[in-house]
C-alpha cells in the first residue's frame, strides 16, 4: 500500500474522503427527492414506474417542464418549485464537476499521471478544497429540502406521503425482479 506523501497528512486525506462520501450520499438523497417531486407533480399510480431508474438530470428537466404548467399550483408556488429545481440543477452540476474534475490532481494539486505502455501523461484538473467539497454537499442537502418544502406548499404534504408509498412499492418490485 502506498503511503501518502508527507506534505499531505492522513487526517486531511480522511477529511476529504469523508466529505466526498457526504456528496455521494446527499446526491442519492437529492435524487430520491427529485423522484418524489416528479411523482407528486405528474400524479397517478404509474408515476413511480416512469421515475424509477431515471437519472438526476432527467428528473430535474421533467419536473421543471411539469411545474411550469401545473394547474393545481399558483404561479408563486410554481416559481418556488422551479427555484428549488434550479438549486438542484446547480448542486448537481457542482457534484459532476467535483467528481470528474477533482481526480485530475493528486495531493497538493500535483497533476495526476496517466500512463500507457509507452508514455506518461500529466493531467491537471481543478483542485477542490475541503470547504468547497463540504459546500457542495450542503448545497445538495438544501436544494432537496427546498424542493420537498415547495412541493408540500403547492400540493400538500399528503401528496408526498402517497408518493413515498408508490416509490417503495416500485422499489420492492424492481428489487425482487432485479
Amino acid at each position: 500500500m502506498t503511503q501518502p506523501p508527507p506534505s499531505h497528512p492522513i487526517g486531511d486525506r480522511d477529511d476529504r474522503f469523508y466529505a466526498l462520501g457526504q456528496v455521494v450520499e446527499r446526491a442519492a438523497v437529492m435524487e430520491i427527492a427529485l423522484r418524489m417531486a416528479f411523482c407528486a407533480l405528474i400524479g397517478g399510480s404509474h408515476a413511480a414506474v416512469v421515475a424509477a431508474g431515471q437519472e438526476t438530470h432527467w428528473l430535474i428537466e421533467n419536473c421543471d417542464a411539469i411545474a411550469r404548467r401545473h394547474q393545481e399550483a399558483s404561479p408563486d408556488q410554481r416559481e418556488e418549485i422551479r427555484a428549488a429545481l434550479r438549486a438542484c440543477r446547480e448542486a448537481n452540476r457542482d457534484r459532476n464537476r467535483l467528481v470528474h474534475e477533482a481526480w485530475g490532481t493528486g495531493p497538493g494539486g500535483v497533476p495526476a499521471a496517466m500512463q500507457s505502455v509507452r508514455r506518461s501523461y500529466q493531467i491537471t484538473g481543478r483542485l477542490w478544497s475541503l470547504g468547497e467539497i463540504r459546500a457542495t454537499a450542503d448545497a445538495m442537502l438544501r436544494a432537496q429540502q427546498d424542493l420537498l418544502a415547495a412541493i408540500e406548499d403547492a400540493l400538500g404534504p399528503d401528496s408526498l406521503q402517497a408518493v413515498t408509498r408508490l416509490l417503495a412499492a416500485e422499489a420492492a418490485e424492481h428489487h425482487g425482479n432485479g
